[in-house]
């Protein structure tokens, strides 16, 4: 279901002169209102930028986000946010969001400005990032036993509350703080209390891939996918992979940027 609009932003107040910064986030409060612990997917909903758009890369998600989420425990997980320059969809790196019974969780959506220092190894340097679109949010089945099945997490709508937030800071030309605001943001369902209805369950089904010919494929396929399906898809991605002809340096980056956990290397054939 639809959330809100969002807007984020990373630019000079005026295109010349010593002017200030503005940076700006999306934030939005998940509050449970159930008995029991739930997991909620966010998607961020954007048109991509045509090829050829000035600033293209600017116009995108992809590469220019840090998300922070704080729920159940966790403490400020950071991840970005998955997708291509490409994609009109994209999803937390870290996964769905849990969320505890009566518990409220805490999703922070910033430019990967170079205002973070070592937070993010790749930030935005050129201050002219701006893109909108609108949030989703969707409770997902979820795989559970052997063989694998998508079983829904509730029976019908659960009851949550909703608040989107806009925060923008101002920085002067030195780094200096000089101002900082926040806005909430009207919902889609004109309610801050609603219902999210749940997604049905059904078989896990590996849907067969195109071969894959380079390195780069490999990571956007996975980089594309929520984090929870990434490990069984792997396992189909795996079986495309010719190991005396690949490029297995740059297919263990690709895994490793899509926070896989696995390494391949050739086998050392015996001689004899």
């Amino acid at each position: 279901m639809d959330v809100s609009s969002f807007e984020l932003i990373f630019k000079n107040q005026a295109p010349a002169g010593d002017v200030e910064q503005v940076l700006q986030g999306y934030f939005l409060s998940i509050t449970n209102l159930e008995n029991k612990n739930l997991k909620f997917r966010v998607e961020f909903v954007i048109f991509p930028p045509p090829p050829g758009t000035p600033n293209q890369e600017l116009r995108s998600l992809a590469g220019n986000t840090l998300t922070f989420v704080d729920a159940g425990g966790t403490d400020n997980q950071r991840g970005i946010l998955s997708g291509t320059l490409a994609s009109s969809i994209f999803q937390l790196s870290t996964g769905f969001i849990n969320v505890p019974a009566n518990g409220t969780a805490l999703l922070a959506v910033l430019p990967s400005a170079n205002l973070f220092g070592p937070l993010d190894p790749t930030p935005i340097t050129d201050p002219k990032f701006e893109v909108r679109g609108f949030v989703r949010i969707a409770l997902p089945a979820l795989l559970s036993g052997l063989p694998l099945r998508f079983v829904p997490q509730s029976n019908g709508p659960v009851s949550v509350l909703l608040t989107p937030q806009h925060r923008a800071t101002f920085f002067s030309s030195t780094g200096a703080i000089t101002n900082q605001i926040q806005a909430t943001l009207p919902l889609a369902t004109g309610a801050a209390r609603t219902l999210v209805p749940p997604e049905p369950g059904g078989p896990f089904i590996l849907q067969p891939l195109p071969a894959l010919d380079a390195v780069a494929e490999l990571g956007a396929t996975l980089e594309a996918m929520p984090l929870e399906l990434r490990p069984a898809m792997l396992t189909t991605l795996l079986a495309q992979v010719d190991a005396d002809q690949s490029d297995l340096r740059g297919f263990n980056e690709a895994l490793a940027r899509a926070q896989v956990p696995l390494a391949i290397e050739r086998s050392k054939r015996k001689s004899g």
